[in-house]
């Protein structure tokens, strides 16, 4: 009896074990919505939703609403200050209770030309309050971004960026991701892009998602220069 213990327990270890996805195995679906509001010469309301999956549209992982307001100092200098709220499931494997954040956040994008090549910069501070089911966790994160765009035509174009994320209060929190997309211009104003995106997570996992994402902007504006 006890040797047959000892076996069913073997085996259902062996069977969890291989039960279990790798995150590195699996393509994933990213789907963002941008819209970018202009009120006057100065100010614009901005809105960001994100929603992750950990497979190609399946298996939810990141919900991310976020709202904020731009002040335009000019054509190539824009600070901002966000307010998010996401719902996070940490667990690819199996059902678990989802995680809370808020999100306050306080940004500087900054373009410029760097000889013929348009190169664009975005700082960001974030203020992270984590809600998990058992655990409270306040951190600060540092994220830096540079990127470019390249038109082939009137309506397709190239994007290409990189972004490093750091934690500073959290070891080994370091986190990369890589995009390059394809987009096409559905307007003088909106445009929608698909790309690939490469996440080197802080657990050092290496990810491939698919990322699609449509762009919004509308000039509430009366009189427009």
């Amino acid at each position: 009896m006890k040797k047959t213990t000892i076996l069913l327990g073997v085996l259902l270890t062996a069977c969890y074990s291989y039960a279990q996805i790798n995150p590195e195995d699996k393509w994933a679906t990213w789907y963002g919505l941008g819209g970018n509001y202009r009120i006057s010469e100065k100010s614009s309301i901005e809105t960001f939703t994100y929603l992750w999956h950990y497979e190609l549209n399946d298996n939810f992982n990141f919900l991310l609403l976020n709202f904020g307001y731009n002040y335009h100092f000019n054509p190539k200098l824009t600070g901002t200050v966000f307010l998010g709220y996401a719902d996070i499931d940490s667990e690819m494997n199996m059902s678990s209770p989802h995680s809370s954040e808020i999100r306050l956040a306080e940004q500087v994008a900054f373009k410029h030309k760097l000889s013929t090549i348009p190169l664009d910069h975005r700082f960001r501070i974030e203020h992270r309050f984590l809600r998990k089911p058992n655990s409270k966790q306040n951190v600060a994160r540092l994220r830096y971004r540079l990127g470019t765009k390249f038109n082939l035509n009137k309506i397709l174009f190239v994007r290409i960026h990189n972004e490093i994320l750091l934690s500073p209060k959290l070891k080994n929190s370091s986190e990369n991701r890589f995009y390059s997309g394809l987009g096409f211009n559905i307007s003088k104003s909106n445009n929608i892009q698909l790309g690939y995106m490469n996440r080197n997570t802080p657990n050092k996992d290496n990810l491939h998602r698919i990322q699609m994402t449509l762009f919004i902007k509308i000039d509430f504006r009366k009189n427009k220069n």
